[in-house]
């Protein structure tokens, strides 16, 4: 396993961890909550000074304490099978994606390969068209001068002539 699956993996767990641990604290600090209002009610109960906002307050406590234990309940709770195959269906999908990706990377490295040998035999193709060009250039200034030569030495006149 990389590194960095490693890092990956150690900060879910962790990530997890806290929220279990919060989501658990939570839930034991609403149980004492009812247990410490409960608790309250009993006294009131014996001194006959029990009111309608006690049990509602109660009422409240409880349902708050119900909510915390379903958060609590779904980090315990096992997995089925449709939540099992949403999983594998979901880690082939990443590994598709991360092949496709493999695969892109690769087709892209080899188009910029190409592209550079491509602009190299261009700029090849171009120095051996310039100095052609430079050779074409030289080779003809060499003729007008040698027919130039060749003009002033004969005389076409006389030549024809004779």
């Amino acid at each position: 396993m990389s590194d960095l699956q490693n890092s990956k993996s150690f900060r879910h767990f962790a990530r997890h961890l806290f929220v279990v641990g919060r989501v658990n604290i939570e839930r034991n600090r609403a149980k004492a909550d009812v247990d410490s209002h409960l608790q309250r009610m009993r006294k009131s109960i014996i001194r006959m000074n029990l009111s309608y906002s006690d049990i509602d307050k109660l009422r409240k406590k409880i349902d708050n304490l119900i909510e915390w234990e379903r958060k609590y309940a779904k980090f315990f709770k096992p997995e089925d099978k449709e939540t099992q195959s949403l999983k594998s269906q979901i880690n082939s999908l990443e590994q598709e994606l991360k092949n496709e990706r493999e695969e892109k990377m690769s087709i892209i490295s080899e188009d910029n390969e190409k592209i550079s040998q491509l602009a190299e035999s261009l700029n090849n193709i171009k120095s051996q068209m310039k100095h052609l060009h430079l050779e074409k250039a030289k080779r003809q200034q060499r003729l007008t001068a040698l027919d130039k030569k060749i003009r002033e030495k004969v005389d076409v006149h006389g030549y024809y002539h004779s």
